[in-house]
């Protein structure tokens, strides 16, 4: 596994991926020439809250499958090993894996809530490693950020020059990460070139309100040549997530993401839903003032997959809310009988229901996202934006609408 390490990391919280999915992910992959897939979905119970517990026959042979799926693909599973852990506890969990055709170890020490167990890591890396003859992979618990911490120190002094440690950034999720970024990372780490777990397009915990089907953005060209990789972490809804990931597979050939994003888009008629699901700062947000047209299209979007049909449904209420509002705002309301006045009015009874909604459309805000990153001493530290007020276009109509009765 010398070539740079490239695929999906299934890393988020929120109910696990379907073997037919992850199937379909691998065939995908491999469309693409990426070359890793982690099985680390934090609600996997075997993965993290029942770690000690060994797989299960039929998990085994999930992973066989997954491994023997294609030539190019490396399945690679992932363990959350508890505090206390004992190497043999460790080895003899995952051996089975390997057995089955596990190509690499990732050990998830992510979201512990201690940072004195570096040593503890080290030795756990190197005793997977050595008994089980696979590359080990390491998320710190440090995992953020640009500088080093006693943690990180403790960790990667001493620690084999083949395992790689894991970074997502200088935040959790990020806007951007730069060449400078990963040089910083690679610093702090004693000259050891990150592996990105790239917390994109992930939408779990506090940001699943949210769709994130735009084009990857913000990555820096040459990051391909300071990393030893990059792992992509999906949304829980897969099948959307492709629209972003397809993108960042454009990204890293030294292609064009944003014209392969437009490509795939409206090719697989994602276009209207992933502009309705845009923010601020996006590069498909729609702008401002979109054109009566344009609603009408959102209004008028078909049936989509289950999983993103919700934003669907919430996007046809916004845009029928908000072409009731045109309606008030292009009307001579001064002329029109109280009748009709009402009769204009009755349409924008459905902007509470929109409102309440549990899927976001429209720039609606708050927009929570974990801009957290990790100090000197390898604490969280939130950054401004983490919480982001921003108005909903439909709201923004609705209020021109009002004020124009109001008058």
């Amino acid at each position: 596994m010398n070539a740079p390490i490239l695929g999906i990391i299934e890393g988020f919280y929120g109910e696990p991926y379907s073997h037919d999915v992850r199937l379909e992910i691998f065939d995908v992959m491999a469309q693409w020439g990426w070359n890793s897939y982690v099985w680390a979905a934090k609600l996997e119970p075997r993965h993290r809250e029942l770690w000690d517990q060994p797989f299960t026959p039929e998990e085994l042979e999930q992973f066989a499958e997954l491994s023997s799926r294609h030539d190019s693909v490396n399945f690679v599973i992932g363990l959350t090993p508890g505090s206390g852990a004992t190497n043999e506890q460790v080895i003899n969990k995952l051996r089975p894996a390997v057995d089955a055709g596990a190509a690499a170890v990732v050990l998830c020490f992510d979201d512990l809530p201690v940072l004195n167990a570096a040593a503890d890591h080290q030795r756990i890396a190197h005793a997977v490693r050595d008994a089980l003859n696979v590359p080990v992979w390491i998320t710190p618990t440090h995992y953020a950020g640009l500088t080093s911490s006693p943690y990180l120190d403790a960790l990667c002094v001493g620690l084999g020059h083949d395992i790689e440690v894991m970074w997502t950034g200088n935040y959790v999720v990020n806007d951007t990460i730069t060449v400078n970024d990963a040089i910083a990372r690679r610093e702090a780490t004693g000259g050891r070139a990150p592996l990105v777990w790239d917390n994109a397009p992930v939408n779990d915990a506090l940001m699943h309100a949210h769709m994130h089907l735009g084009p990857l953005q913000g990555r820096e060209q040459g990051l391909q040549n300071v990393c030893s990789g990059f792992l992509w972490n999906p949304m829980v809804e897969l099948r959307a997530s492709m629209l972003m990931l397809e993108s960042a597979a454009a990204w890293w050939r030294g292609d064009d993401a944003l014209a392969a994003w437009n490509t795939t888009v409206d090719r697989d008629g994602w276009r209207m839903l992933a502009e309705a699901t845009a923010y601020r700062g996006d590069l498909h947000w729609p702008g401002e003032t979109p054109s009566r047209e344009w609603w009408e299209k959102v209004r008028d979007m078909p049936d989509m997959k289950d999983e993103v049909m919700p934003w669907v449904q919430a996007a046809r209420s916004g845009a029928r809310v908000a072409l009731a509002a045109f309606a008030i705002i292009e009307a001579d309301i001064a002329s029109l009988p109280q009748e009709d006045l009402a009769r204009l009015m009755r349409p924008l009874m459905e902007w509470q229901l929109h409102r309440i909604a549990p899927a976001f459309t429209f720039g609606r805000g708050p927009r929570q996202r974990p801009l957290a990153t990790q100090n000197d001493q390898g604490k969280f530290v939130l950054r401004p934006g983490s919480i982001a007020d921003s108005e909903s276009l439909v709201d923004s109509l609705v209020h021109t609408a009002l004020a124009r009765i109001n008058t």
